[in-house]
């Protein structure tokens, strides 16, 4: 119930005497309080309708009466209903000038009116609007449950939320970090906040703009936060096996460093809800040294949200400072990199790595090799593929003792010099300038160790398919 509203309550003949703004007569009413104190602020709340006859102010100085009504716009109350008769005869004109002064509606009341029956008309309709507002937020909690039993996003129940209230609608963590949001607010307009009920370590919050009574909001609004709750932990995996236990066993089998046989892939993969044989997609999110671990997951959790919008199945893995996030089946055709800038745009600090695979057996090297490229910031794309990840495919039975038999040539040299040498010499692709800034040593030196090198293991450095052999001997005995 609204100001305005009262001019229109049968019977009653209240007049509005001072004219205000729309905006302060739309302020709505939260209760009735009639009271003949010359400061009733102790006892008011805001948006209360003050109702007195003045039997307590029965003066004529302006100051007295610009103090009483100074003190009822500090609540601020909503409004004030003057009742004429035994004390005033007629409105006093240094109430309407102080009520003019603040902008505070002022309302006459016939003497023949008493203040019982404007309050219960009052109290008549702010009953019929509870359980008008209660009935509506059950009817959306029941509507927003059943999207939510269909599989519909965090971000379409919170649309719908936001479109049934017409207000701007987001879910924030405990830092105010939103992580999904929709429909508009004006500028300025009220803020409101209610706390989604959940049992886990950090609470969310439903933030609300563009809905002026804080007294509706609870019974509006509360049924369906419950339902939020739910979908954000399953969204979130704070307690659903299908984003924790399941997809977790799955990651940590993907990056295992022992071969997991290929059935047993197939498995966990089908556990925690991937189809084996569909293309996969990953985003690895790094912290940088300034960012704490709850800012992190906070980041990680909203890219979570925002991705159940364009692929049908999301999981994901937390550790301490990285998340790992597996995609597959987009809903539309999504470029998944430009997707992650728009995601991480706001945060230039963090270390985002992208990378793809077409099938399940090539999933692990790309992930393990999108992981060694996390750490600088920005987002970018791993490279299809490196030696290390050639390297990690190929079998292991007798290839290190191969490698080692390839490079023991060198180990007679008791400074370890020559295999230093050799690893730049490969590492700077025969760049002989690189090399020698690399060890801090002249040309000279470099091309007498060289020679030494080729001496001692019978091969031509200057061959090409030697250089890769050698360089991939290496790398197997540096993986182990």
């Amino acid at each position: 119930m609204l100001l305005r509203d009262l001019s229109d309550l049968p019977g009653l003949d209240i007049r509005l005497r001072v004219g205000v703004s729309d905006e302060r007569l739309s302020r709505p009413i939260a209760w009735c309080a009639p009271t003949e104190h010359m400061d009733p602020t102790p006892f008011l709340s805001v948006n209360a309708l003050v109702l007195t006859s003045g039997m307590g102010l029965n003066v004529t100085d302006y100051r007295i009466w610009d103090a009483y009504v100074e003190r009822l716009v500090s609540v601020p109350v909503a409004g004030l209903v003057f009742g004429t008769g035994a004390a005033h005869r007629q409105l006093p004109e240094g109430l309407a000038r102080a009520c003019e002064s603040y902008e505070l509606p002022l309302f006459e009341l016939p003497p023949d009116v008493p203040f019982l029956l404007v309050m219960r008309q009052v109290e008549q309709t702010l009953a019929t609007e509870r359980y008008d507002v209660h009935r509506r937020g059950w009817d959306l909690a029941d509507e927003c449950t059943r999207l939510a039993a269909q599989g519909r996003s965090l971000v379409t129940v919170v649309d719908r939320v936001a479109e049934s209230i017409g207000a701007r609608v987001a879910v924030t963590d405990e830092s105010g970090a939103e992580l999904v949001s929709a429909g508009k607010a004006p500028p300025g307009a009220p803020r409101s906040a209610l706390r989604l009920p959940s049992g886990e370590p950090h609470s969310f919050r439903l933030q609300v703009e563009g809905v002026s009574s804080n007294v509706l909001l609870q019974p509006l609004l509360g049924p369906v936060a419950a339902v939020l709750a739910v979908q954000l932990s399953y969204t979130l995996g704070s307690r659903t096996p299908l984003h924790s236990r399941e997809a977790v066993r799955f990651m940590d089998a993907l990056y295992d460093e022992q071969p997991i046989a290929e059935a047993t892939l197939e498995r966990l993969a089908a556990e925690a809800g991937f189809g084996a044989g569909e293309p996969w997609g990953a985003l690895l999110v790094t912290a940088g040294e300034d960012m704490d671990r709850f800012r992190l997951r906070t980041l990680a959790w909203r890219a979570r949200v925002r991705l159940e919008e364009w692929f049908r199945t999301v999981r994901f893995m937390e550790e301490p400072t990285m998340t790992t996030l597996l995609v597959q089946e987009p809903l539309e055709r999504v470029n998944l990199l430009d997707q992650a800038r728009a995601l991480f745009a706001d945060i230039p600090q963090l270390s985002v790595v992208l990378t793809e695979a077409d099938n399940l057996e090539e999933l692990p090297l790309a992930l393990k090799l999108a992981r060694r490229q996390t750490g600088t910031a920005g987002v970018r794309v791993a490279p299809a593929a490196d030696l290390a990840a050639i390297v990690q495919s190929l079998p292991h039975r007798g290839l290190v003792t191969m490698a080692r038999r390839l490079i023991a040539p060198l180990d007679s040299d008791p400074t370890g010099a020559l295999r230093e040498t050799l690893e730049s010499y490969l590492r700077n692709a025969a760049n002989s300038r690189k090399v020698c800034d690399d060890l801090f040593i002249h040309r000279n030196t470099l091309a007498y160790r060289l020679r030494r090198i080729e001496h001692l293991m019978g091969l031509d450095l200057a061959d090409g398919e030697v250089r890769a052999t050698c360089l991939l001997a290496l790398r197997v005995l540096s993986e182990g």
